[in-house]
Order: C-alpha cells, then structure tokens, then sequence
C-alpha cells in the first residue's frame, strides 16, 4: 500500500474523526492517485488507511484509524454489522436506508432497503472496484439468497447483482401512502431523508390549498393530498417530476385529484402566481444545489434567497413555508441565515416554528458537519 505524507495540520483533524480527505492535506498534490488505496503518514508516523476518488467533496476517505486494520471482507463485515444493528427499530418498514456512507464508517457508499430489496448506491469508481469484497461482507451479515442491485454514478439502470427484482415498480407504503418505486431505474424516485415532512404535509395538508416547487422526488404532494389538501400545484423544470407525480398520485387512487403540474422554470411561475393574486396555504421548497433551464439557471447560492422572497408573495395569513435542503455543502446555519435574510424584506411578519433534519436511519458523522442528508425550516405566516 502506498505511503503518503500529509502536513501536521491534518493529522488531529483525522484523528478526531474527519472522514474526508482533501488536497490540501497533502504534502504533494502529485501522490495523489485515483483508485489508490493508501496510508496517511506525518514524519514517517501512521495516520489512517484511506482511498483516493474523484468526487465532488474532497479527493477520498479515511477506512481506519487503525495501523494494522487489513481493509479485507472482514472490515466490509464489521461495518454492516454494526449497520444493521443501528437499524434494528427500521427493519419492519417497507423503505429506509441500511447504510449512510461516513455515518457508518465507510464514505463512497449507501444503501437503501425497499420491499426487501437492496440498493447499493457507488458513489465513485474507486469503492466501487472493491465491490466483490463488499458485497461478500454483507452476505455474511444479510445472508447470501439477497436481491441486490447496483446504482452506479452516470448510468441510467441499475445492475443486478444477485437475486430477482421481480415486477416492478414496488409500492412503498409509508404512514398511509402509496409510493412506486421503479429499482430498475437508476435516478432515486422517493427521498426517504423525506419521511418526517411527508408525515407533517400528510397530517396538515386537511383543506389547504398547495404550492410545491421542485418536486421529483420528496414526495410531499401526494401526502398532502391524502391528507386531505384541496388542490396543488406543483412546480419542476424536469420532465420526470411530472412522471413521477403521477405515479404516485395514480397509486393513492388520485389520479382524478385536482393537481396542476407544470414543467416550468419556478421564479417564472410565481410571477405567473403573483400577477394573477393566486395564494397558497402550504407551500413547500426544495431546490437542488444546480439546475439548469432552457433560460436560466439555478444554484442554491444564489438563487435560494430572492425564491424564497418570491413565494412569501403568494402566501397569506396562516400559510405554512416549508424550505429544505440536501446538498451537502449546504448547512442548516447557512439555510437558517439565507431565510432570515430573505425574510427581513418581507412587510409581514414571519416565525420559524420547526427545524428539520434527517431520520434516524440516516446515521452521520459528528465530525463531519456536511454529512446531515436534510436540512429544513418551517415557517409560519402570521
């Protein structure tokens, strides 16, 4: 296994549990090798075992802390033992997630479970090469007559590794609704970091009237309409978001329900909303860290903020905001104070009443502040 030196201001920030590594915590950029597995070194002393892989946060993960620690099925063994043990309070639902990357010690990796149904998400090529290894420790702890398929960065299937998906897609029944989810496709169709805020739009949306903008996958429209909501709109550039809207309103027998879907830039529509004194009683924002339309983009930096002024223009007295966040580089402090800003240009008056994060099957790193899957504020107009 290679050597490689890291500078003395990285080795407390391993040691204390930070499972990223970055560039600049080599001494020379150029030992950096994609797909190589590697020990982490200051003046000849053992750090940690880690890997390199291209990616969006950093440049690998720290495996262990400890020197002698083989990485061999044994190592893959332990970690989902320990995973699924953390899990146990899950295992009778029909969805969750089994395994949370550097939550359960091993960044590049999750797992979902839907109907019995394992889905390994790689999150880059280099873990992914030591799959037969992994795939054999979580047969000794799931057994070996599994279904597992694979999601791989950049394919639009998944792979079938072992076992049989039969007819697909499977209903996933959560707290009264109906989702499909289609494991043959690779793109995920049900966030399940969603399941506390679909409970809240599913127990609150009891005669409102709702505007959800970016919706592919949260789920939060066919909630509120089971819960009772007395119409929606629901707002997306993508095409699929409609697809899948559909689906899961065609599940729950609402196929008939009053739901407006548009496949639109989102600013454009509240323009539209706002011109036409269109207001809405529940209202739910969930913006992917980058998008790009046919006339504009759209990034979470930039954009969040004016968005959010743009929708308390279409609220009223008593209307619920709901705002949410999944991009890992995006914190709830950093949501917190873009809300704030956003809201101080507003003539009303404007609480926080709920924060939001992840589920606990969705396991995180206390070191790693980035690694919590949802960040979400709830607001009330009043």
């Amino acid at each position: 296994m290679k050597r490689v030196q890291i500078t003395g201001k990285s080795v407390r920030k391993f040691e204390d549990g930070y499972p990223i590594v970055a560039l600049t915590d080599l001494e020379n950029n150029k030992d950096f090798d994609n797909g190589a597995w590697v020990q982490l070194e200051n003046h000849g002393h053992f750090v940690a075992t880690a890997y390199f892989a291209k990616q969006h946060r950093g440049i690998g993960y720290v495996l262990s802390l400890k020197e002698n620690e083989p990485i061999d099925e044994r190592f893959f063994t332990g970690k989902f033992r320990a995973a699924a043990a953390k899990r146990n309070a899950f295992a009778n639902q029909d969805a969750y997630r089994l395994f949370n990357g550097t939550g359960d010690g091993l960044g590049g990796l999750v797992v979902d479970v839907y109907k019995g149904i394992y889905v390994f998400r790689w999150q880059n090529d280099a873990l992914k090469q030591q799959a037969r290894l992994i795939y054999a420790g979580f047969e000794r702890i799931m057994g070996k007559d599994q279904t597992i398929v694979a999601v791989t960065p950049g394919q639009e299937k998944t792979q079938l590794i072992s076992g049989d998906l039969g007819q697909q897609p499977v209903n996933i029944l959560e707290n009264g609704v109906t989702y499909p989810v289609d494991l043959t496709l690779s793109r995920q169709q049900l966030a399940l970091e969603f399941r506390d805020v679909r409970d809240w739009a599913k127990q609150n949306g009891q005669q409102k009237r709702v505007l959800n903008l970016f919706s592919a996958e949260t789920g939060l429209v066919a909630a509120a309409m089971v819960g009772g909501a007395v119409d929606a709109v629901s707002v997306d550039p993508t095409n699929r978001a409609t697809t899948t809207l559909q689906a899961q309103l065609a599940a729950n027998n609402l196929e008939q329900a009053p739901v407006e879907m548009r496949t639109m830039d989102v600013t454009n529509y509240l323009d539209y909303a706002s011109k036409h004194g269109l207001t809405f009683d529940m209202i739910m924002i969930n913006p992917p860290a980058f998008i790009r339309g046919k006339k504009r983009t759209f990034t979470l930096e930039q954009d969040l903020q004016p968005l959010v002024e743009q929708a308390l223009k279409v609220a009223t007295t008593g209307t619920k905001i709901l705002v949410t966040a999944t991009a890992p580089t995006y914190s709830m402090k950093h949501l917190q104070s873009t809300v704030n800003a956003a809201v101080e240009n507003y003539t009303g008056h404007v609480t926080a009443f709920n924060t939001y994060g992840s589920p606990n099957d969705f396991l995180t790193n206390v070191a790693d502040r980035h690694s919590e899957s949802l960040k979400g504020l709830l607001l009330s107009v009043d």
